[in-house]
């Protein structure tokens, strides 16, 4: 296969012979291969430099703490980075396994989100509250990375813009209810093998933050494979009420995220 990058030779060494696959995640700035070699499944992330530290500071952090894959090489090299974990096993939640049966990733989703809040936040050094979220969109916004033109309708006619709904969102701020955070809790980043969860994926921006941010991600992720009367289903499992302002609020900021 045709790598878009300079291959190290470290790299090199541990692809040589092994099988290559190119995993298309629509992302035009990096490049991911599944490698299959005879010591068993793994993912190489390509990125330009630094653009990988934060995943592989915070996958290092997590071992021991959190099923996450395991760190097995994270080199920075001619302006790029490179990160090599190991393969995780069983389906991602989107899988038609799970859509076909949605009560029984509900009960995996159970799980999952058990064991995000029982990370012990007193020492974690990441901290993605809101108030760091918000400097991320207001970037985006500042930047053109996204517009008006990018809003739903229904947004659009609320705030009339980008900036409108910005400040929208930094005047109504409210007080967190601080948790551990996967940061990213859509169904094809939580894996499950049948009943049972296995473990997450792509935590870039996990750390310290509201518990809600990651409900209303989840939640719209299921709305959109499984039906509304999943999301119900979803907060009752959870033994949660849901906090219909908080979780708009989220679902609103999701909106100027890249």
């Amino acid at each position: 296969m045709k790598f878009n990058y300079f291959i190290p030779e470290n790299v090199e060494k541990f692809i040589k012979d092994a099988k290559l696959e190119e995993i298309s995640i629509g992302c035009s700035d990096s490049q991911v291969v599944r490698i299959k070699n005879k010591e068993g499944c793994f993912y190489l992330k390509i990125m330009k430099e630094n653009l990988l530290l934060q995943e592989y500071k915070r996958l290092s952090w997590l071992q021991g703490k959190l099923p996450v894959p395991k760190v097995v090489m994270y080199i920075q090299e001619s302006g790029n980075d490179y990160l090599i974990t190991e393969e995780t096993s069983g389906k991602m939640l989107c899988d038609e396994e799970y859509t076909n049966n949605p009560d029984i990733a509900l009960s995996v989703l159970k799980d999952a989100f058990h064991k995000i809040h029982s990370v012990d936040i007193t020492n974690c050094p990441f901290d993605v509250s809101n108030d760091y979220k918000l400097s991320l969109i207001e970037k985006n916004v500042k930047n053109n990375l996204v517009n008006t033109s990018s809003l739903k309708d229904e947004t659009r006619k609320k705030f009339g813009s980008a900036e409108n709904l910005l400040k929208y969102l930094k005047e109504n701020k409210f007080e967190e209810e601080l948790v551990f955070s996967h940061g990213d809790t859509s169904l094809p980043n939580i894996f499950g093998k049948n009943k049972n969860f296995i473990g997450f994926i792509d935590v870039g921006e996990c750390g310290i933050a509201d518990k809600w941010f990651d409900l209303a991600i989840c939640e719209k992720s299921i709305l959109r494979n499984y039906g509304q009367e999943y999301v119900e289903q979803f907060y009752r499992i959870l033994n949660i009420k849901r906090e219909d302002n908080k979780v708009n609020y989220y679902l609103l900021m999701m909106e100027l995220y890249l």
